[in-house]
């Protein structure tokens, strides 16, 4: 019986091991926390601006893959959500299958709240 159990354990922790790991960007690099509260409140523009400053080096390209990034912005309950996605231009047209995403969240004066990397390469938007 104990045998079972041990070999019912181990086939969980097997599963229990290939789930996703949410890895978030840290430290002041990625997510920095240097504005203080009564900072002034940013735009739009500015929170873009700086949400791109926090991406990995060439991010939105243009590199071989990656022709550019889309930005979709978000204001709500005091906080800017910012999403990237990658794209390559095919034909004209944006394509974003095989490219990744990530989103950047900053409190209303700019400071980090998480950098949090998208899917692995490969995946479908």
């Amino acid at each position: 019986m104990k045998r079972f159990a041990a070999l019912a354990m181990a086939a969980l922790a097997e599963f229990a091991l290939a789930g996703p790991v949410e890895v978030l960007r840290e430290g002041p690099k990625y997510c920095p926390r240097d504005r203080e509260s009564n900072a002034p409140v940013l735009t739009e523009a500015k929170a873009i601006e700086r949400a791109r400053t926090l991406l990995p080096p060439d991010f939105c390209g243009p590199t071989t893959f990656v022709g550019g990034c889309d930005v979709v912005p978000e204001y709500a309950l005091g906080s800017w959500r910012i999403y990237f996605h990658q794209y390559q231009l095919r034909s004209g047209h944006r394509d974003w299958s095989g490219l990744t995403h990530t989103y950047v969240v900053l409190d209303a004066v700019g400071n980090c709240y998480a950098n949090i990397p998208g899917t692995e390469q490969g995946a479908t938007r």
